[in-house]
């Protein structure tokens, strides 16, 4: 139990602040209107689809966390998504005027917007594997570089 607090917290510090946390919008309207591009754009989703998708590795590389562990972060990791939706939405506020917002979310709410939409997940996750075989073999000659 210590252990999954201490993971929850050292997630919580390093992860949510950077993900705009408190942040407040550049403009008046320009949080609905981020909140409106980010369900068009499903990018919440495409980052809770990656961090699942991690989560077997991190499963590997931390053996001596519990799997409950896992379990339970799955579950509030879901949960939890509107809160980080609120919070990149600030982003997007701050970043882009009303409308930038607007011409962006049209892309997304377009044929080909929906499109990426609905592979974005798939894209992710295949990419997520690529990217997990791609660190291994890095690693792996790495370490034999070092050891010659």
């Amino acid at each position: 139990m210590r252990l999954m607090t201490i993971l929850t917290t050292a997630f919580v510090v390093a992860v949510l602040p950077k993900a705009g946390i408190a942040q407040a919008p550049a403009h008046d309207g320009g949080l609905a209107a981020a909140r409106s591009l980010l369900k068009a754009s499903g990018v919440v989703d495409a980052m809770v689809a990656t961090m699942r998708a991690n989560i077997p590795a991190q499963r590997e590389a931390l053996p001596q966390v519990p799997a409950e562990f896992w379990s339970e972060f799955e579950k509030q990791m879901v949960k939890e998504a509107p809160l980080l939706a609120d919070s990149i939405a600030a982003i997007y506020a701050h970043k882009f005027s009303m409308r930038e917002l607007q011409e962006i979310t049209a892309f997304y709410d377009s044929p080909i917007g929906r499109k990426v939409v609905s592979n974005q997940v798939a894209i992710i996750t295949e990419s997520s594997a690529i990217g997990q075989r791609w660190g291994a073999r890095l690693g792996e000659a790495v370490a034999r570089s070092l050891v010659k």
